[in-house]
């Protein structure tokens, strides 16, 4: 099955406007039949975190076909249809 490199960005509400971590991305690698159904299901993982924290809005995500070697062998693979706990991410 392929790989996508999901990224997700949110905005963390409690820190200033100017603050430059204020909103950040989370990568991981989704299993995938293709690039839509990864990106539903991070959109899914990403947008149940948010609801959980309260505080982190969920802004944008993007997909990307990847090789996974390397730098992103590194990160964590979620099969679509799991539901990843935040340790599993790493958010």
């Amino acid at each position: 099955m392929p790989s996508y490199v999901y990224t997700a960005w949110f905005r963390d509400e409690l820190a200033v406007a100017d603050d430059e971590d204020r909103e950040w991305p989370a990568c991981f690698v989704i299993e995938a039949p293709n690039a839509a159904e990864a990106r539903t299901w991070g959109d899914h993982l990403a947008q149940a975190f948010s609801r959980r924290r309260g505080t982190e809005t969920f802004v944008q995500s993007e997909v990307a076909l990847q090789d996974t070697a390397g730098a992103l062998a590194k990160l964590p693979t979620i099969p679509v249809g799991h539901e990843a706990t935040d340790a599993e991410i790493g958010w």
